[in-house]
């Protein structure tokens, strides 16, 4: 399964760099062990689930922006993320 921290807040908790970092490699791990679960299949979660958490949404925009995820969910209600060629290579390489 997928893991997303995603908290309903009334205002954003400012995340240390170190924090942000560790919250994208564990959302990229997530993606990673999805991937090989399921046959390479994408992970699709509403986006009003990820918009509770500014964190998490940042953290998920930061890595589509640099490659290591896609979101083909564009259009729709739902993020339907897939771990890139690169993102493989920087868990493994972990």
């Amino acid at each position: 399964m997928l893991v997303f921290y995603c908290i309903m807040l009334d205002e954003v908790i400012k995340m240390s760099d170190t924090e942000q970092k560790q919250l994208q490699e564990t959302l990229l791990q997530s993606l990673y062990d999805y991937h090989y679960a399921n046959d390479g299949a994408a992970y699709t979660l509403p986006k009003a689930m990820v918009n509770t958490d500014p964190n998490s949404k940042l953290a998920i925009e930061e890595l589509v922006d640099n490659d290591y995820a896609t979101d083909s969910g564009q259009g729709t209600d739902n993020l339907v993320l897939a771990i890139t060629a690169k993102g493989i290579e920087y868990v493994k390489n972990k």
